[in-house]
């Protein structure tokens, strides 16, 4: 999956730009590895299978604080939604489509 820039409707003076990528299991993580590592370089993504054969992706990066040391922290996404990050927050998040549809507008151009 590719990564997706999205923007926040419909304020204008509210419309920073959100990447995404869709988590669908058995294609490849490269999208979404290349959102986690918006949080940071060291973030990693992996899926993870449960005895049920449920797919989970689990997001793993640091956490930056300005009066604190870095702490670990992650962040699940369930099959079919995305994983997001936000530059003006800094995070790193999971949504799905409605809430895409709701919020978001996507935007068509050249991605960081």
């Amino acid at each position: 999956m590719t990564v997706q820039r999205y923007r926040r409707k419909p304020v204008q003076e509210d419309r920073e730009d959100q990447f995404a990528a869709r988590y669908e299991p058995g294609y490849p993580l490269d999208g979404l590895r290349a959102v986690a590592r918006m949080a940071g370089d060291g973030a990693e993504v992996t899926e993870v299978v449960f005895p049920s054969g449920k797919r989970l992706l689990l997001a793993w990066f640091l956490r930056y604080d300005d009066h604190h040391p870095a702490k670990p922290d992650y962040v699940t996404v369930e099959a079919g939604n995305y994983l997001a990050y936000s530059p003006g927050r800094e995070s790193l998040y999971a949504s799905d489509d409605a809430n895409w549809r709701q919020f978001y507008d996507l935007v068509t151009g050249d991605l960081p």
